[in-house]
């Protein structure tokens, strides 16, 4: 079988080991850097690299890693292929809700799971107020398209949040202010493949910080997932649409969805759990590739 590996940043060891991985199962794998890439929409869609299309002869399956650098073209080139029938694990509509927080949180309350109270807007006076009304403090302010807990932000006062959401406004950067829950420096990671919780992990903030994310230095220790917390995962990857994705849920007397990641790292998943999550992915986009 065929799989391409799409990407803006091939050389990284995420990328690395899923191509290892593709390989061990006997796939032949290209990484193929969606930046240099020229995607044609039309009556026969293309993705010309070099003025050779890439997707003549097609490919049994396309895995794409979107993370922050240059989103729109790895999208952009998976939308194409998409069109010309190529399979995907996660389609292009859905990465681009879970790559949102705003799109991700009112899908999932759609889908009526928990998450916390979530206020959107560009003004910052008018934000501030709404969110010192119906929000209480301590709140938490994000840029709608944060990764790896930067540009997640804490306020503690309105004072604090006047002078945040000005900042961001003046730069402008989109954003939402959430209702701080308290889960006591703690996250639950849950890694959906294929509608099932493939590996899990509980994450512990640094000392000093009250983000566990692991690459804020959150420390990751094996978790074995309650049927209520498998239950949360799976129905949040249905209400976004995607194939696997990685699950945040922050834990406590009312446990809420906090994150659907459609580009997972899965490098401290790993270590934690002791499973082969690259493997997983690369298993879960050839499956699909041998259903279509």
């Amino acid at each position: 079988m065929r799989l391409i590996l799409l990407t803006a940043r091939p050389d990284t060891g995420a990328n690395q080991r899923l191509a290892a991985a593709a390989h061990e199962l006997g796939a032949e794998v290209e990484v193929v850097d969606a930046t240099v890439l020229a995607a044609g929409t039309g009556a026969r869609p293309t993705l010309e690299r070099h003025g050779v299309d890439l997707l003549d002869p097609l490919p049994d399956a396309m895995l794409a890693r979107v993370g922050n650098w240059r989103p729109d073209s790895v999208l952009a080139a998976l939308e194409v292929a998409v069109d010309r029938g190529v399979a995907t694990p996660n389609p292009p509509p859905a990465i681009r809700c879970g790559r949102d927080h705003w799109r991700t949180v009112r899908a999932l309350a759609a889908a009526s799971l928990p998450v916390p109270d979530t206020l959107a807007g560009a003004d910052p006076e008018s934000l501030a107020e709404a969110a010192a009304r119906r929000l209480g403090f301590p709140v938490i302010v994000k840029q709608r398209r944060s990764r790896m807990g930067v540009g997640v932000i804490r306020c503690d006062a309105r004072d604090q949040l006047d002078a945040v959401l000005d900042s961001l406004w003046r730069l402008g950067d989109e954003v939402i202010v959430q209702r701080f829950h308290d889960a006591r420096g703690e996250s639950l990671r849950l890694l959906v493949v294929n509608g099932r919780v493939a590996a899990a992990a509980r994450l512990r903030a640094a000392d000093g910080d009250w983000r566990s994310n692991a690459a804020r230095g959150g420390r990751a220790a094996a978790h074995q997932p309650s049927s209520d917390e498998e239950r949360l995962a799976l129905a949040a990857a249905r209400a976004i649409g995607l194939g696997h994705c990685g699950v945040d849920l922050l834990p406590g007397e009312r446990t809420v969805v906090l994150e659907v990641n459609p580009t997972p790292g899965f490098r401290h998943l790993e270590a934690a759990s002791g499973i082969d999550v690259a493997r997983a992915l690369v298993e879960h986009a050839l499956g699909i590739g041998v259903r279509i």
